[in-house]
Formats: C-alpha cells, sequence, structure tokens
C-alpha cells in the first residue's frame, strides 16, 4: 500500500493490472458515468423548465458521457496493455480533469446563475416601461 503513494509507482509506462474485483468496479463505474450521462441529457431535454435549469443539465450530462467515454477508452487501452495509452498516470490525469470541470460547472451555478437571473429580472421590470410593438 505505501508503493501507492510513491510517485514511480503513477509514473511508469506499464499498464496497472485491471483484473479482477477492481478492475471490474472501475470499468463499471466508467460506463456508470457514460450512461447517466446519456440519460441526463435525454431528460435534460424533455423537460419543460427554466433555461438555466436546462443549461446545468446539458453541462453536467456533458461531463459524464465525455468523461465516461474517455474512461472506457483509457480502460480499453490498460486492458490491452498499450505502453503509453494505458499507463498508470492518466488515471490521476483523468481524475484531475473531471474535478476541475465540476468545478466550473458549481461555479456556473452557484455563481453565474443568480447574476444572470438578477440581471433578467431588472431587464424584465425595465422592460414593462419601454413602448411595445403595435398591434
Amino acid at each position: 500500500m505505501s508503493a501507492f503513494f510513491q510517485p514511480t509507482y503513477w509514473l511508469t509506462m506499464s499498464p496497472p493490472e485491471v483484473g479482477g474485483a477492481l478492475g471490474t468496479s472501475v470499468f463499471i463505474f466508467f460506463v456508470l458515468c457514460f450512461v447517466l450521462g446519456i440519460v441526463g441529457h435525454l431528460v435534460a431535454e424533455r423537460r419543460d423548465v427554466d433555461r438555466f435549469v436546462h443549461e446545468a443539465g446539458h453541462r453536467i450530462s456533458t461531463l459524464l458521457v465525455t468523461m465516461g467515454l474517455a474512461g472506457v477508452v483509457l480502460f480499453f487501452f490498460s486492458f490491452e496493455e498499450i505502453r503509453l495509452f494505458g499507463a498508470r498516470f492518466w488515471y490521476p490525469i483523468w481524475g484531475v480533469a473531471f474535478l476541475v470541470w465540476a468545478f466550473f460547472i458549481v461555479r456556473y451555478v452557484k455563481r453565474d446563475v443568480p447574476r444572470m437571473k438578477e440581471r433578467e429580472a431588472r431587464r424584465r421590470a425595465q422592460r414593462q416601461y419601454l413602448p411595445g410593438r403595435k398591434k
């Protein structure tokens, strides 16, 4: 277990062993991300909800589909023992990319959406005093 935290463990070109229960659980996780992303995309497209909720759902589903597919490809390369593309260092890179992308989605939902809703409310309030189209 102490070798797990050593840089030499992660920076080798040899692919990890992906057989057994741990390999199966990692594969199931990647496939689950992919499937949940597709389902999330279908749900976000079919619901009549606020456009900001729709955009957030679309971003989350895009994250899950992309990272799930990248994870399955990475797992395939590790399973086939391809030296460069199946190397261990791709898994932490995948994890960091997932976290960074998720951070930007959370920032969009927590910071940008309230600002856009406030701006839209101000524009709607100003629009009521502006002349409209004649019918």
